[in-house]
């Protein structure tokens, strides 16, 4: 097993770093306060982190991307997630609309694509529902075919980029009968078929835009269904497990930056004449702080190598996920409890850390649900029909 880095993947590394340390993170924390970012202003960082391999890294370069692997755009998430989770959040939930086209017709890829290569199509994935969160199959938002065109209805909720999405991937039934196979992938794109969208605020991630969204008689073209109607569920699977990973690298990179953060702290805070770094217990709280983000780092890096691979990773995203979402929870309260009165306070950047990471633990799956996957996995029963 090699688990070093390319040249080619530290060079992107450390330029990435460099800038997003000098020109993103001054910014960070009095822009996080104001909330959600609008539409321009998460195109205005699209473009700004393009050239690095943000938001375009994995499209084909056939379509203007980079054609990256799951594993090298991995690299960015984590610096990214580093000095701002709710950005990264944003532009990956964005860019998860460039592997649905990939599955389109001519037609949508012509039509859409050239937006992506520009940096100005802002998307969405619209699976979760007010009843339907971790159960995906027993969504109820319904699309019916009249004539040409599909009918959809239903409420979507807790979707990142809901408010300022230009499309939305949207996962509805289109014949019951059927059960997960009469589940289907319909592109929305708003300006033509107009839904609503209605913020919702969140304990973490608070510069990333999260809505309810409410499809009444949404009239989409019947072209714009995404690839054999029958597919729709087992693709959205598959889709779960990029998120499950690449949310396990975010993980790493809060815990990691809430670990340099305590560092920093414990080598000039003082108490009792010295500084508070040569204390035992200290020393212990960041040990465990850096072994339990090694761990979740090559959690998520195995599991994004074999997707590269063209394996299917439902253990081992879910491994990674539950380990590394709930590992950042534990690493970012201790670096509270490292700074002491000071890690209560916003002047500080470890409590949006711990908020940051507490977000992790619910969206595409629970822990709970991601442990029973690695348990149906492993022993090969289910817990749940």
């Amino acid at each position: 097993m090699d688990f070093d880095l390319t040249e080619e993947q530290r060079m992107l590394q450390r330029n990435v770093r460099d800038f997003l340390r000098k020109e993103i993170a001054p910014i960070v924390d009095e822009r996080d306060r104001k909330g959600p970012l609008t539409r321009e202003e998460a195109v205005g960082y699209i473009k700004k982190l393009m050239p690095f391999g943000y938001y375009i890294g994995r499209l084909p370069e056939e379509y203007g991307g980079m054609g990256l692997s799951f594993t090298t755009s991995a690299i960015l998430n984590e610096e990214l997630s580093y000095v701002w989770a709710s950005l990264d959040a944003t532009i990956f939930i964005a860019s998860l609309v460039h592997d649905i086209l990939l599955i389109a017709s001519e037609e949508l890829k012509e039509k859409f694509l050239p937006r992506i290569a520009a940096g100005e199509l802002i998307g969405c994935v619209a699976i979760t529902e007010p009843d339907a969160g971790s159960d995906a199959a027993s969504i109820e938002t319904t699309a019916v075919l009249d004539g040409d065109e599909y009918v959809i209805n239903g409420t979507k909720t807790w979707i990142s980029n809901g408010t300022i999405a230009d499309v939305c991937n949207i996962v509805a039934v289109t014949d019951k009968s059927k059960g997960t196979l009469g589940i289907s992938q319909i592109l929305v794109e708003k300006e033509v078929s107009p839904f609503q969208a209605r913020e919702l605020h969140k304990i973490g991630w608070r510069a990333c835009p999260t809505a309810e969204l409410s499809f009444v008689d949404c009239r989409v073209p019947r072209a714009n269904l995404l690839g054999d109607p029958a597919a729709g569920y087992s693709r959205t699977m598959q889709l779960f497990e990029i998120a499950r990973a690449w949310m396990a690298i975010m993980a790493a990179g809060i815990s990691q930056a809430a670990i340099d953060a305590s560092i920093k702290y414990a080598q000039e805070r003082k108490q009792f004449g010295r500084p508070i770094g040569s204390f035992q217990m200290i020393q212990e709280m960041i040990a465990d702080m850096i072994a339990e983000t090694e761990a979740s780092r090559l959690l998520g890096y195995r599991a994004l190598h074999l997707i590269d691979k063209g394996v299917r990773a439902r253990m081992e995203s879910s491994l990674a996920k539950a380990y590394a979402c709930e590992a950042a929870v534990r690493v970012t309260s201790k670096a509270i409890q490292i700074h002491g009165a000071m890690g209560l306070s916003d002047e500080y950047p470890v409590e949006r850390y711990f908020r940051d990471a507490r977000m992790l633990t619910i969206p595409d799956g629970t822990t709970q649900i991601q442990k029973l996957v690695v348990g149906r996995e492993a022993i090969g029963i289910r817990a749940f029909v």
